[in-house]
């Protein structure tokens, strides 16, 4: 029923005040992106599109923005780790699939002409474990759409810290545990990323990356696509 129960209630315990109240900000640049996507992306009734990373806590708002306003539920497909029973009683038209962390995804080569990942890449584990979740999202997908947070804003989203994840990560990490914030501490949990580590990655399609700027003047996200977008 839940894939990765541990993922689900310890982000739960990370909540604050600052994170519901950034929400609203949230839901603002992912409706933003959205629009990026869809200026972007060649959306049909026919289109079928995967969303991998889809959360079935929608306790902070901009959760699951795309499914809200993605307009052909029908041909949605959505991969969680988390509660798919319940992410399936919250959108009933859109096909449902439970995923393993640090797992082949459960679909065929090219099954879907676009696949998308919201905010998620930071949290599937190093550097290594990243490009083998970029790698896979560019194995079923005709063409890919991928956000996350960049390393290099001000401020870091799930921390809830402001420019200490710009130090080196051991000790960002070290910092996080001294504060109380133990779960983000963890590379599992937490692995922000720089355009310079994309880089470096060897992946099995070309990709194009593009800095997402908050207000138009606040570098915040990294956008990934493939090189047909």
């Amino acid at each position: 029923k839940i894939m990765n129960k541990k993922w689900t209630n310890e982000r739960k315990k990370t909540i604050t005040k600052l994170k519901l109240v950034m929400g609203k900000l949230t839901a603002s640049v992912r409706s933003d992106q959205y629009l990026l996507f869809e200026k972007h992306v060649d959306i049909k009734p026919s289109t079928t599109v995967l969303d991998v990373g889809v959360s079935s806590e929608e306790d902070i708002e901009g959760t699951n923005q795309f499914e809200k306003n993605y307009p052909y539920p029908g041909r949605l497909t959505l991969a969680t780790i988390e509660n798919y029973k319940k992410l399936k009683r919250m959108y009933p038209y859109s096909k449902v699939k439970g995923i393993l962390p640090k797992k082949k995804l459960p679909f065929k080569k090219s099954e879907f002409d676009v696949v998308v990942s919201w905010a998620t890449l930071e949290h599937v584990g190093d550097y290594s474990d990243q490009l083998n979740y970029i790698n896979e999202l560019l194995r079923v997908g005709k063409s890919v759409f991928i956000t996350t947070p960049y390393r290099g804003c001000i401020y870091e989203p799930h921390s809830g810290l402001f420019f200490l994840h710009w130090l080196p990560l051991p000790i960002f990490r070290r910092v996080c545990i001294f504060l109380g914030k133990r779960f983000w501490s963890s590379k599992d949990n937490l692995n922000p990323l720089y355009v310079r580590d994309l880089t470096r990655m060897k992946f099995i399609k070309k990709v194009n990356f593009k800095i997402y700027n908050l207000f138009k003047v606040l570098p915040s996200h990294i956008i990934i696509t493939s090189d047909n977008i």
